[in-house]
């Protein structure tokens, strides 16, 4: 086994390790290769697809989290599904249209919908990119994006090392910048989220630095009231797309933008391409829409929406739940789990 590799598969073991000990993911999810490599990677098909030896050599040799089932999937970030190649997973075959990549070059993860993130590893340079469909932390203007050609345009997104990559995203999830708490319905996305501070913000890098509480300015409050915006609508049980954040430095492509990288990738057939809300997000949203309705019309006793929590006190609800029960160092980690149940199901019927 190249040393490469080697430092690739612990800065990935690591990540894991750490990430199951809050209570979203099974702590069994995290399986662990025999000495000979999994068996089950789907050699045959990355090979089609073009993808090397050496790539494929290194899934045989990675640690995954086993996905609840086949239908639904653990979650990394905020719409950013883990792809299990252990049980002969694999990528879907659309993204080497959409984005088009190097043989040395693999998908780790999927996006659930257009708001996530794809984490490509490049086996050559030891390093994990952000590719994101709505351009986010895209690097370069988009009139120059849009101008390169496509198998380039991967290189345009936020790249690190892979052992920096995913030290500062076990930060996030070890510190509670991102809070997800499981969710039992809804498509493959396993989650609902909150977040304590955009990722890349200064807020982030003051909670990631220091283990006191962040104080922010006038300015950044307002920034903070913008970050939580659209999170009323996570409420409901069945809404697993989790909150969506916008990169601080670059904008998002406008749904123009986005049909005419689709046009381009699949030509005539973009329009069939375009992700659009799953069928359990339309109907938790036609739900939705009954529930707030018959609200409306209804006299209970319910209190009136205004007393209802804010995403940024739900936030910090969650976060003194894991402080209350000892995170990290004296967690309590089956009593914390009963507890983020208990408040989702509170959350819904409210």
């Amino acid at each position: 086994m190249a040393k490469s590799n080697e430092a690739i598969i612990a800065a990935v073991h690591e990540f894991y390790s750490a990430i199951i000990r809050l209570p979203y993911i099974d702590t069994d999810a995290l399986v662990l290769p025999p000495s000979d490599g999994w068996s089950d990677v789907n050699a045959d098909e990355l090979r089609k697809r073009g993808k090397t030896e050496k790539v494929i050599e290194l899934l045989r040799h990675l640690p995954y989290l086993r996905n609840p089932d086949k239908n639904r999937k653990w979650m990394l970030s905020p719409d950013t599904l883990a792809i299990a190649y252990c049980d002969g997973e694999a990528y879907s075959s659309s993204m080497d249209e959409l984005q088009p990549t190097p043989a040395h070059c693999i998908w780790l993860t999927a996006h659930d919908s257009r708001d996530g993130i794809d984490l490509l590893l490049d086996t050559q340079t030891g390093s994990i990119t952000e590719w994101s469909m709505l351009g986010k932390g895209l690097m370069i203007d988009y009139a120059e994006y849009e101008g390169m050609d496509k198998a380039d345009q991967w290189m345009c997104f936020p790249t690190m090392p892979v052992v920096e990559f995913f030290k500062l995203w076990q930060a996030r999830w070890e510190k509670l910048v991102w809070i997800p708490v499981y969710n039992p319905k809804g498509g493959p996305a396993t989650a609902s989220w909150w977040y304590r501070a955009i990722p890349g913000s200064d807020e982030e890098e003051y909670i990631l630095d220091s283990d006191a509480e962040y104080e922010p300015t006038d300015d950044e409050d307002d920034d903070s009231d913008s970050a939580d915006s659209g999170a009323e609508d996570e409420g409901d049980e069945d809404d697993t797309s989790g909150l969506a954040y916008e990169s601080t430095s670059k904008r998002t492509l406008t749904d123009q933008e986005v049909d005419e990288l689709l046009e381009d990738a699949f030509g005539k057939n973009g329009e069939k391409m375009r992700i659009t809300s799953t069928e359990e997000e339309q109907k938790a949203k036609r739900e939705a829409e009954a529930a707030a309705k018959s609200k409306e019309q209804s006299e209970d006793d319910k209190a009136p929406a205004s007393d209802a929590l804010s995403p940024e006190q739900e936030a910090n609800a969650l976060y003194a739940i894991f402080q209350r029960l000892g995170w990290p160092d004296e967690f309590d980690r089956e009593k914390c789990k009963a507890e983020l149940d208990e408040f989702r199901q509170s959350r819904k019927r409210s």
